[in-house]
């Protein structure tokens, strides 16, 4: 069997990607591997976070020009990922860790860090989901992990109800 030597795990914080963190993190542990934890924002979200703030606030709306800038956006990301690993994995000094925080699709940017890190396994996950949803999603999934140059691991909710896949 091929040793790894990078394994990407991407996680957007939700419900499942905890359980995707300490799959990935076990296995990095046992195989001794590199984990590359990555997170994908999309620039979008700075503009509807300065909204979100300024109507918590009370202030007028900002206009598209006055956005939270960019590299503040990825610096909080980039805490909030260190945080979400520091929460989900006991002792993260065991293990050899880079955090990664990227800006665009969360498909293009999985494929591009694996091709530019020469990852040897990306772990992604199963979410519960609707059967639209599912219907909706597989043929993007599947578009994906056809252009990834490693193996991918998917790993199931915890719960067993309908499921559709989640990067």
């Amino acid at each position: 069997m091929k040793r790894f030597k990078k394994i990407l795990v991407p996680v957007n914080f939700s419900d499942d990607s905890p359980n995707r963190l300490k799959y990935a993190a076990s296995l990095a542990e046992e195989t001794q591997s590199e984990l590359v934890v990555l997170h994908v924002t999309q620039k979008e979200k700075a503009r509807s976070f300065s909204n979100c703030l300024a109507l918590m606030e009370g202030w007028p709306m900002l206009n598209n020009h006055t956005a939270i800038p960019v590299d503040r956006l990825v610096h909080e990301k980039a805490l909030d990922l260190y945080r979400f690993i520091e929460r989900v994995i006991r002792n993260p000094g065991r293990l050899k860790i880079r955090r990664k925080v990227a800006l665009g699709h969360e498909q293009e940017k999985i494929l591009r860090v694996a091709r530019e890190e020469d990852i040897d396994l990306v772990v992604l996950g199963f979410l519960n989901k609707s059967f639209f949803f599912n219907l909706m999603t597989r043929a993007k999934f599947l578009k994906t992990i056809s252009r990834l140059s490693c193996p991918v691991l998917l790993r199931p909710a915890l719960d067993n109800g309908s499921s559709s896949v989640r990067m």
